[in-house]
């Protein structure tokens, strides 16, 4: 198998990564424990861009308030309609970094990093630079707790069957 079959056959993992980490921040009041033990808050914020797969043009955007909270985008999933786009907001250490992550490319758009605090600018520029990293590094820890449960056929048979249960509920 060739990288490009290889890529097509997983190109999915995104979409189903944004519905896992809105399942988790649904249930787990925001909170995600990443493998390294460290605790960060994950919420949807006021943007979420629901897709059907098989037809393109059919398209749920909801915007403003809590779009996640929302019977809409539930009824979206339900319809079987997946996230293309959610607006995030994650928050750790009394950081707050605000996103849109791209589900099939997984690209981080829009980002709003917390305030830089030095004042020499050379040094904003280094503070940039690490907050920017930073939030890769949990974007890439929170993928990589997913792809842990994902590829483990007995785990995910079980998140799978809570996931589809959390879809079918009454919002």
């Amino acid at each position: 198998m060739d990288l490009f079959e290889k890529i097509e056959r997983t190109r999915h993992f995104g979409e189903l990564f944004v519905i896992w980490l809105w399942y988790h921040a649904d249930i787990d009041d925001t909170m995600f424990r990443l493998s390294d033990g460290s605790l960060l808050s994950l919420s949807f914020d006021n943007q979420l861009t629901l897709e059907a797969k098989l037809a393109q043009a059919e398209r749920t955007r909801i915007s403003g308030g809590a779009p996640a909270a929302s019977s809409e985008a539930r009824e979206a999933l339900r319809q079987g309609k997946l996230v293309s786009q959610a607006k995030i907001r994650v928050e750790r250490d009394e950081k707050t970094w605000v996103f849109v992550l791209n589900a099939q490319t997984l690209t981080l758009t829009g980002l709003k990093i917390p305030a830089v605090m030095t004042k020499a600018d050379d040094e904003k520029l280094y503070e940039r630079q690490f907050l920017i990293e930073e939030i890769d590094a949990l974007v890439r820890g929170l993928y990589e707790r997913f792809l842990t449960i994902r590829l483990d056929a007995k785990q995910w048979k079980n998140e799978s069957h809570a996931l589809a249960a959390w879809i079918d509920e009454e919002v």
